[in-house]
C-alpha cells in the first residue's frame, strides 16, 4: 500500500470547494444498489464543472464506490507496458481527491477492472488474477484474498462482487460458475450454470433471490436456501449485461441486439426491444430503460419496450446512471465524451470531452460506470485521469490552444460526421478554413466536433471546448485578421492566409480568449506531373484486418489494419497489378516497416549522393509516422513518390520524384463482396426484428435472398422492420436506417436502381447485387456502406424425376411431412377462408413453403380451389400452372386430391396444355411423408408388435408377461457429428461421406438435415447448410423428430394408439432419450392430480381410459423442450358410453406436483375408424391422461378436503372417482409413441431471437 501525491487540479477551484464536508449519501457498489438499477434519487451535476481531476498511476477502468467520504476506485495496466506502476485499489477522498491509500491487491502485476462492493466496512473486488479481494475500508490492508476462481485472461475476475444477505457473490466469466463467500472469505456453495459468460456481466439480487448470466446466453434466477436453479431463460444469443430487477421483480438484460425483459417470478418473456447491445448494463427509473448501445443511448417504456428516444453517439460500453432528471453516459472512442441527457426528452444537456493522447492510444471512457453522490459524478478515464464532476467553479479550458502551419493540397476533399449524427457524412475542400482546421487538429494532437441541427450544421468544439448553450461562447475565425462572414466549411483559403479560431462571445477577440488556434496555411503549387506507375481509388473498410509477411522474413505474419497506409498499397497492388516489398527490420524500433520497393523499383544506397528512395506523402504533407503505421480516412490521399532527399534536412524532394503511385482512398464503414450460389425454387423465411410473430416466405432467388445468403457467408447480419405499410430493409452489418436523415440501404441491380422492394426482385444467373447506404439518389461511389454480390444461380441437372418416375422436373426435391387435420387459407379473389385437408396436393404445396394464392370461382360447382399463381407468378390465360402427382395429372383440384406417403407432387408453369414439368420453365417438385405410414403396413391400429414402429426397446423387456418394456428413443445427431454453441445459437457439422449406422439414413435437402433411424426421424432445418469437402454445417433453426405410432390392445377398450408432438430449444447437450409407456390404471400420485385437476375445471372425472408416461433422459421441461402436443385414440363406441365427444380431456400430471386439464379437441379420426384426441402442453412431457368428465354437483366436502391436502403437501389416500371405469384396473400396457418435433410457436421465439 503506497500514498500518493495530490491531484492535479483543472482550472481555478474557489476556496469554498476545499471546505466540502463528508458526502451524506453513499454509492456502495455498481450500479448503486443489489438490484443494479443504476438510479440516484437525488441530483447529478448540471453542469460539466470538474471539482477536482486525479492523476491516476494506472488505467482508472473499475466502476468506483463513494461511501464514508471516500471514493474507491479500481486500477489496472495502462497501454505503457514498458514501466509498472501501483495499482489494484486506489482510496481518494471524495471532497478534495487527496488519495489516501492504494492497496496492490496481489502485487505489483494484479489491477482491478471489476466494480467495487462496500458492506460493514469491507471493500470486496476482483482481481486481474482470478481472484476475489476483501480490503479493510478504513485502513486498506487487504483482510483476505479467494483462490483463483476465474481463468479468464487479461481481465481475472471482471464480475463486480455483490454483498446480499451477509453472503458475498461473484461470477467467474472463464466458466459461468457462481461464486458465494462467507465475509470471513470462505466458500458457501457454487451453482454451475454449466458454460463461460462474458466479462463484466455481474449478479443481482431481489427477493431473496440471486439473478445472473449463466452458460453463455441464459439468465439464472437461482435460490440461495436451495442452491438451484427456480428457472432459467434462455434467448440464443450472448448475454453482455448484468441483469437489472425492477421493483416489481421484472428482470432487465441486454445481449448484442436486444434488450429484453423478463418476468422476475416465472423467467417468461415480457417484450424484447432491438438494441445494439455492449456490456453496459442499462439504467431503470421512472419506468424507462436507459440502455447503452454502438449507435449511442436509447430510452425505452419498461412495461412495453417501445423506444421512446434515441440519443446518438459513439459507443457507450459504460454502464449508464440516472440521477435526478439526468441520464449520465460515456463513450469509447479515441477521444471519449461524457454525455448528461435530459431523461425525458433524450436532449443534450452537457459534455466534456477527453484530450486526445496524441500517441495513438485512445482517451476513452471504457468500463468505469459513473457513481453519484451528494451531487457529484465520479468516473475514471483511459487517460490516467479520475474525474469528479461536481458544484464549483466552472474551470476554465483545459485546451488553451495551438499554433503552427499546415501544407494543405489544392484540389482535394476529406468528409466530417456530425458527433450527433454518425450516419451523415460532409465532404469538405480540403483549402477551406475547416479543412485547415482539420490538418492542424491531426498535426497538433487535439480534436473538434461538428453538430447538426435542422438549419445546418456549425463548428461545436475545439480542444474539448465546446459550444455553451447557456452564454452562447462559441468558436469564431477570421482570416489575415479579418471575421468571417461564412461557415469554416465555405471559406476557401489562399496560400499564406494566417486562420485564427478563439472561443467567446461574438464581438470578442482573440486578444482576450482563453484558447486561440493560429495557423499558417500553405498551399504550394502542385509538383510538376511524374511518371504514375500507378493511380487510382482503393475502397478499405474500417476494422478490416489482413495479415502481411514481410520480404526479409517469410517466418512472420502481422495483423495489419486495412485502413493505414500499407492496407492502401496492398490493396493498389493487387488492383493495378504490380508487386511492392517491405521489410520489418524496424519494426521492433519504431512499430513500422520499411519500404523497400514497388514495381521492382528499390531505394537507393541512402550513403551516395542524390541516392533516391521511396517516400509516403498524405494529403501533400510529408506521413507522420513509418509505412504501416499511418491510419487513413475517407478522402484521403495517399502518394508515394521515388525521389531524392535534402542532405540537410533530409526533406524528400518530391519536385525531383521520378516515379509516383498515387492512391485516392475511399473509407467506408463496412463493406463485403463476393459470390452466392442460389437453388431455383427454394425459399427461406425472415421475420421482423420488432414483430417475433409475424414470418414472411421469400423467394432464395430475389434480391433479398441473395443478401440473405450472402451475410451468411460473410458473417454479417441483416434486419427488416414491420411498418403498417410493410416490411423494409433496416440494417446490414449493425448499420440502420435513420429516421433522422432519412438515410437507408438501397439497392440496385446490374447497376440499375430497382423500383420494387428486395424480397420482390427475381434474379437471374449472373446478376450482381448492389446494396448500399445513404439518402435516396446516392450512389455506391459516395457510399460509406456497400454489399456487392455476384448471383449465380445454376442450371439444374437432367436427372430430377428418374427412379422417382415423376417425370423430369429439373426443380430440388422439397420434401415435406403431413400430419392429420386441416389448415385455413383465403380465396385471393374473394377473400373468403376455407379448410383444407393438410394430406392433399394442396396441403404438400402449403408445407413446401412455397409462396402462392387461389382462386375460389368454380368451388360452388365442383369443389376445387384452382392455384392462381406460385412464387409471384400468376396464370395468364391459357397459361398458368398444372399438378401431377406421381407421372399422372389428377382430374380434380388439388385441394381435394389425397395423397399418400411417398407419393411424390409436381407443380408446374404450363405455357399450353400439352407442357410436362420436363418442358417447363418453373417447377415446384416434392415428397410427401406421412408419418406412421411406415411401409404401408397401416400400422396405426394393427395391433401388430414385430414391426420397427416399436422402437428400440430397453430395459427388461418384457413386463406383466405379455408386453414389451418403454420404447426408448434417442434424440442424438448421426455418430462423428458435432453441435457447438455460438454466439447466435447451435450449430452443427455432419460427415456425409463416411458410412452411415446400421439402419440409419442420412438426407440433405436444401436446408434441412432429415435422420432416419430405428422408427425416429429427425429433422433440423438449419439456415443456410453448407457443404464443402463432404462435411455439411449450418446454424440449427429448429429441430424435428417423428418416432412412428405404435397402437395396442388393450382389455375391453379395443385398440389405441398415442402420438406426441414436441418443440424443442435444439438438440440436447447430452443424448437426449425418450421411454414412453402405456399404462391402463395410473398410480396414486397421477390419479390424484386428475381429480384435482377437473376439480379446479369444476368438473368431476366419469371415466379413465388410459395413460401415456413420457420418461425424460438428458431433457428438461422448459429449457431442452419448449412444449408439447399430445394425441391419444380411443374407440367411438368408448365415447359415446360416456358422454360423447364433448366429455373427453386429456390431463397432464407433473413430476413437480403441478396439474392441469389441456385444451382438448378432437383432431380427426384414424385408418381404423377410432377417434384422435389431440390437447397442447406447454410445459413439456409427463402422465397424460385420457379422461371423461361431466360438470361436477356444488362442492362437497370430501372434494374440499382433497383439495386443501393437496396445497398442503399432506400425503391423502387416493380414491377411484366416482363413475371410474373398470379399466383403472387393467393390466399394464406399454408402447412406443410417434413423436414429431415441430415448429411451435414457443420455439419459434427462441428461433427469432437467434437471428441478427
Amino acid at each position: 500500500m503506497r500514498s500518493r501525491l495530490p491531484p492535479i487540479f483543472v482550472g481555478l477551484i474557489m476556496l469554498s470547494l476545499l471546505l466540502v464536508g463528508v458526502a451524506s449519501a453513499s454509492y456502495p457498489m455498481f450500479h448503486h444498489d443489489q438490484q443494479r438499477i443504476g438510479y440516484v434519487p437525488g441530483e447529478g451535476p448540471q453542469t460539466n464543472a470538474t471539482l477536482w481531476v486525479a492523476e491516476t498511476a494506472e488505467y482508472a477502468d473499475g466502476s468506483p464506490a463513494v461511501h464514508n467520504g471516500k471514493v474507491f476506485v479500481p486500477t489496472w495496466p495502462d497501454m505503457n507496458f514498458d514501466e509498472t506502476n501501483p495499482m489494484g485499489l486506489v482510496c481518494y477522498d471524495a471532497a478534495t481527491g487527496v488519495e489516501l491509500w492504494t492497496n496492490e491487491l496481489g502485487g505489483a502485476d494484479v489491477g482491478s477492472v471489476s466494480g467495487v462492493a462496500i458492506a460493514d466496512g469491507q471493500v470486496y473486488l476482483g482481481g486481474t488474477d482470478g481472484r476475489l479481494y476483501c480490503v479493510d475500508e478504513a485502513t486498506g490492508e487487504t483482510l483476505w484474498a479467494s483462490d483463483r476462481i476465474d481463468a479468464t485472461g487479461y481481465f481475472g475476475l471482471s464480475s463486480s462482487p455483490l454483498v446480499y444477505e451477509g453472503t458475498v457473490y461473484a461470477l467467474s466469466a472463464s466458466d459461468g460458475v457462481l461464486h458465494a463467500f462467507n465475509p470471513d472469505g470462505t466458500v458457501a456453495w457454487i451453482f454451475e450454470t454449466g458454460n463461460g459468460v462474458l466479462y463484466f456481466t455481474s449478479p443481482a439480487g431481489y427477493d431473496g433471490k440471486i439473478y445472473c448470466a449463466g452458460n453463455r446466453s441464459q439468465i439464472f434466477c437461482i435460490d440461495p436456501a436451495t442452491q438451484s436453479a427456480v428457472w432459467t431463460f434462455n434467448q440464443g444469443g450472448s448475454v453482455k449485461s448484468s441483469p437489472v430487477i425492477g421493483e416489481d421483480g421484472t428482470v432487465y438484460f441486454t445481449t448484442n441486439s436486444r434488450c429484453y425483459a423478463l418476468d422476475g417470478t416465472t423467467g417468461t418473456e415480457r417484450w424484447n426491444s432491438f438494441v445494439t447491445g455492449t456490456a453496459a448494463t442499462p439504467a431503470l427509473a421512472n419506468g424507462y430503460i436507459y440502455a447503452g448501445a454502438s449507435d449511442g443511448l436509447h430510452c425505452l417504456d419498461a412495461s412495453t419496450g417501445e423506444e421512446k428516444w434515441h440519443f446518438p453517439a459513439k459507443e457507450v460500453n459504460v454502464a449508464p446512471v440516472v440521477a435526478g432528471n439526468l441520464v449520465y453516459a460515456a463513450t469509447n472512442e479515441e477521444t471519449g465524451t461524457l454525455y448528461a441527457v435530459d431523461a425525458g426528452t433524450g436532449e443534450p444537456v452537457w459534455s466534456y470531452t477527453l484530450k486526445a493522447a496524441g500517441d495513438g492510444t485512445f482517451a476513452a471512457f471504457f468500463a468505469s460506470s459513473p457513481a453519484v453522490s451528494d451531487g457529484v459524478l465520479y468516473i475514471g478515464a483511459e487517460n490516467n485521469r479520475f474525474y469528479a464532476f461536481g458544484e464549483g467553479e466552472v474551470p476554465g479550458p483545459v485546451f488553451t490552444g495551438w499554433s503552427g502551419s499546415v501544407s494543405l493540397a489544392d484540389g482535394q476533399t476529406f468528409t466530417v460526421t456530425p458527433f450527433n449524427n454518425d450516419s451523415a457524412r460532409y465532404t469538405i475542400n480540403r483549402t477551406s478554413a475547416l479543412g485547415v482546421l482539420d490538418a492542424a487538429a491531426t498535426k497538433g494532437g487535439f480534436n473538434y466536433t461538428v453538430l447538426e441541427r435542422e438549419w445546418g450544421t456549425f463548428l461545436y468544439s475545439i480542444g474539448g471546448i465546446a459550444y455553451n448553450e447557456t452564454s452562447g461562447d462559441s468558436w469564431v475565425y477570421s482570416v489575415n485578421g479579418v471575421p468571417a462572414e461564412v461557415g469554416a466549411a465555405d471559406y476557401s483559403l489562399a496560400d499564406g492566409d494566417v486562420i485564427t479560431y478563439w472561443y467567446g462571445a461574438w464581438g470578442s477577440t482573440p486578444e482576450t480568449a482563453d484558447a486561440v488556434v493560429t495557423i499558417t496555411v500553405s498551399i504550394p503549387a502542385p509538383p510538376a506531373p511524374v511518371p504514375a506507375l500507378w493511380n487510382g481509388t482503393v475502397v478499405l473498410t474500417k476494422g478490416e484486418t489482413f495479415q502481411f509477411v514481410p520480404s526479409n522474413n517469410a517466418s512472420a505474419s502481422y495483423t495489419v489494419n486495412r485502413t493505414t497506409d500499407l492496407g492502401a498499397l496492398d490493396a493498389a497492388a493487387v488492383s493495378g497489378n504490380f508487386t511492392f516489398n517491405t521489410s520489418d527490420s524496424w519494426y521492433a524500433s519504431y512499430g513500422s516497416f520499411l519500404l523497400e520497393d514497388i514495381a521492382g523499383i528499390a531505394n537507393e544506397d541512402w550513403t551516395q549522393e542524390n541516392a533516391r528512395s521511396w517516400s509516403i506523402f498524405i494529403n501533400g504533407a510529408a506521413a507522420p509516422a513509418g509505412f504501416g503505421a499511418n491510419s487513413l480516412a475517407d478522402g484521403d490521399r495517399l502518394a508515394f513518390y521515388y525521389c531524392p532527399s535534402d542532405p540537410v534536412t533530409w526533406a524528400p524532394l518530391i519536385d525531383r520524384a521520378e516515379y509516383a503511385v498515387t492512391i485516392d482512398v475511399t473509407v467506408r464503414d463496412f463493406s463485403w463482396e463476393g459470390t452466392v450460389s442460389l437453388a431455383d425454387g427454394q425459399t427461406f423465411q425472415v421475420t421482423p426484428f420488432n414483430n417475433a410473430s409475424a414470418t414472411y416466405t421469400v423467394n432464395r432467388t430475389s434480391a433479398l435472398g441473395a443478401l440473405d445468403v450472402a451475410a451468411s457467408t460473410g458473417g454479417f447480419d441483416y434486419t427488416v422492420q414491420e411498418t403498417a405499410w410493410g416490411s423494409f430493409l433496416y440494417s446490414i452489418g449493425d448499420i440502420a436506417y435513420n429516421e433522422t436523415s432519412w438515410d437507408s440501404w438501397l439497392y440496385s441491380v446490374n447497376g440499375m436502381p430497382a423500383e420494387v422492394g428486395a424480397a420482390d426482385f427475381s434474379l437471374t444467373d449472373g446478376d450482381v447485387v448492389t446494396y448500399w447506404y445513404g439518402a435516396w439518389g446516392s450512389s455506391p461511389e459516395t457510399a460509406r456502406a456497400v454489399v456487392n454480390i455476384t448471383v449465380s444461380i445454376p442450371k439444374p441437372g437432367s436427372g430430377g424425376g428418374g427412379e422417382d418416375d415423376c417425370g423430369d422436373s429439373p426443380s430440388p426435391w422439397i420434401t415435406v411431412t403431413l400430419n392429420p387435420g386441416t389448415f385455413t387459407l383465403a380465396a385471393d379473389n374473394s377473400k373468403k377462408t376455407y379448410d383444407v385437408n393438410r394430406q392433399t396436393a394442396l396441403g404438400a404445396l402449403d408445407a413446401a413453403g412455397v409462396g402462392y394464392t387461389v382462386d375460389d370461382t368454380y368451388y360452388q360447382d365442383y369443389g376445387s380451389l384452382f392455384i392462381d399463381s406460385i412464387k409471384g407468378r400468376k396464370n395468364d390465360g391459357a397459361k398458368g400452372w398444372m399438378y401431377q402427382v406421381n407421372g399422372e395429372s389428377p382430374g380434380v383440384g388439388a385441394n381435394t386430391y389425397t395423397v399418400k406417403d411417398g407419393d411424390n407432387v409436381v407443380f408446374f408453369w404450363s405455357e399450353s396444355m400439352s407442357s410436362t414439368p420436363a418442358t417447363s420453365p418453373d417447377v415446384v417438385s416434392i415428397k410427401v411423408v406421412i408419418p406412421g405410414s411406415s411401409g404401408g403396413s397401416g400400422s396405426d391400429s394393427s395391433g401388430s408388435g414385430g414391426s420397427s414402429s416399436t422402437g428400440t426397446a430397453s430395459g427388461s423387456g418384457q413386463q406383466d408377461g405379455s408386453e414389451p418394456g418403454p420404447a426408448s428413443f434417442l434424440l442424438r445427431l448421426p455418430a462423428g457429428a458435432t453441435v457447438e454453441l455460438g454466439e447466435w445459437g447451435q450449430t452443427f457439422s455432419v460427415d456425409t461421406t463416411g458410412p452411415a449406422a446400421v439402419g440409419e439414413e442420412v438426407i440433405i435437402s436444401g436446408n434441412t438435415l432429415t435422420v432416419n433411424r430405428s422408427g425416429l426421424v429427425l429433422t433440423i432445418a438449419a439456415r443456410n447448410i453448407n457443404e464443402k469437402d463432404g462435411v455439411a454445417s449450418g446454424l440449427i433453426e429448429s429441430v424435428t423428430a417423428a418416432i412412428n405410432p405404435i397402437s395396442r390392445e388393450i382389455e375391453g377398450m379395443g385398440a389405441v394408439a398415442a402420438s406426441l408432438v414436441l418443440n424443442l430449444t435444439g438438440i440436447p447437450a447430452a443424448d437426449g432419450r425418450l421411454d414412453i409407456a402405456f399404462n391402463a390404471t395410473p398410480d396414486a400420485t397421477a390419479e390424484r392430480a386428475f381429480t384435482l385437476a377437473a376439480a379446479e375445471k369444476n368438473e368431476e372425472i366419469t371415466a379413465l381410459a388410459y395413460t401415456v408416461t413420457v420418461t425424460r433422459t438428458n431433457l428438461e421441461n422448459g429449457e431442452d423442450i419448449a412444449g408439447a402436443v399430445i394425441r391419444m385414440t380411443i374407440s367411438p363406441g368408448w365415447v359415446e358410453e360416456h358422454g360423447g365427444v364433448g366429455a373427453l380431456r386429456i390431463a397432464r400430471s407433473s413430476e413437480d406436483g403441478t396439474y392441469r386439464i389441456l385444451d382438448t379437441r378432437v383432431a380427426g379420426t384414424d385408418e381404423s375408424g377410432n377417434l384422435i384426441v389431440e390437447a397442447t402442453s406447454p410445459g413439456g412431457l409427463s402422465v397424460f391422461g385420457l379422461l371423461a368428465v361431466k360438470a361436477a354437483p356444488p362442492a362437497r366436502d370430501t372434494l374440499a378436503t382433497a383439495v386443501t391436502s393437496a396445497v398442503s403437501d399432506t400425503p391423502a389416500a387416493a380414491e377411484t372417482p366416482a363413475g371410474a371405469s373398470p379399466s383403472l384396473s387393467s393390466p399394464l400396457i406399454i408402447a412406443g409413441v410417434s413423436a414429431v418435433l415441430l415448429i411451435g410457436a414457443v420455439y419459434l421465439v427462441v428461433k427469432r431471437r437467434r437471428q441478427p
